[in-house]
């Protein structure tokens, strides 16, 4: 399933990632999933590239949790 990114978000007061993706779920539907995860950046970076930073582990997340 490819799954496309809605949108990411990050709080930096609570240090919480927010990531949203959508993709086809096979039977004509939409399946969103959300990923709610805990980031704590040690480099000064841009917005942009937190937003990056915060797509590619929320990605390696769901990998993750779909292999278990």
């Amino acid at each position: 399933m490819d799954l496309v990114l809605v949108h990411a978000k990050y709080d930096a007061d609570a240090r919480r990632a927010f990531v949203e993706f959508r993709g086809p779920s096979g039977g004509g539907d939409d399946a969103i999933v959300a990923v709610i995860f805990s980031y704590k950046n040690t480099e000064r970076l841009s917005k942009a590239r937190v937003l990056e930073e915060i797509e590619r582990k929320a990605r390696h997340l769901l990998k993750r949790a779909a292999a278990t």
